[in-house]
């Protein structure tokens, strides 16, 4: 009986310290760090000036309607696009079937013209998808709330050229500026080395900005 009693005590006063420590540990774990706790000097600098370009585009009054305008232009460019490129794309795998099937008889020549017309068409079909993407991205900001702002100077980008050109990113002088950086066929990508990425200020201001009218 006595065994059996102090059995018991040392099992109660072992769960007693488990239950005294659970909070302890419980404390001891470290807190989950929040994202982007610290900015720059030149982030927090970029972030007031995409707030500020974000105002003056909302005190446009003719801003949403521009907005709807752009959007039809981009969504009927992708439109007339698609069934252009789905019929060169055909045509381009017809043309190597016929290719494969009577290569055995054509003269040197007549081969390398083809071979030229295959990668001339290869390349137009590259550009093509390019274009695509760029209409989806620029339709993407449209839904954002962050069309029409230079991705390199945060400027807002004039709305003749966005209509020029709708799915656009930069304005006239930061893309000639990047293009005598880089070169005149170099595809400007948001988080360029040189300075802090657009994409990201996005996802940092969306939740304290944003240009939706039924928000206010």
């Amino acid at each position: 009986m006595a065994t059996t009693k102090k059995t018991t005590t040392t099992t109660a006063k072992a769960k007693k310290s488990t239950e005294t420590k659970k909070p302890t540990a419980e404390k001891a774990k470290p807190k989950a760090s929040s994202t982007r706790e610290v900015l720059t000097p030149e982030e927090k600098a970029r972030k007031a000036k995409l707030k500020e370009t974000l105002a003056l585009l909302k005190a446009d009054p003719e801003w949403p309607a521009f907005l709807e305008e752009q959007k039809k232009a981009l969504l009927d460019l992708r439109d007339k696009m698609l069934p252009n490129m789905q019929d060169v794309t055909r045509d381009h795998l017809r043309s190597g079937a016929s290719n494969v099937s009577s290569s055995s008889g054509q003269h040197i020549g007549d081969a390398g013209s083809e071979a030229e017309v295959r990668d001339l068409t290869i390349r137009l079909l590259g550009k093509d998808r390019e274009q695509l993407f760029e209409i989806d991205e620029a339709l993407e900001r449209i839904r954002r709330g962050f069309y029409g702002i230079c991705e390199i100077s945060l400027d807002p980008i004039p709305k003749k050229r966005l209509q020029a050109r709708p799915f656009c990113r930069l304005t006239v002088k930061c893309q000639e500026e990047f293009e005598k950086k880089y070169g005149s066929y170099a595809n400007y990508k948001a988080k360029n080395s040189d300075h802090v990425g657009f994409s990201g200020l996005q996802n940092d201001m969306e939740s304290v900005f944003s240009l939706d009218e039924s928000e206010e």
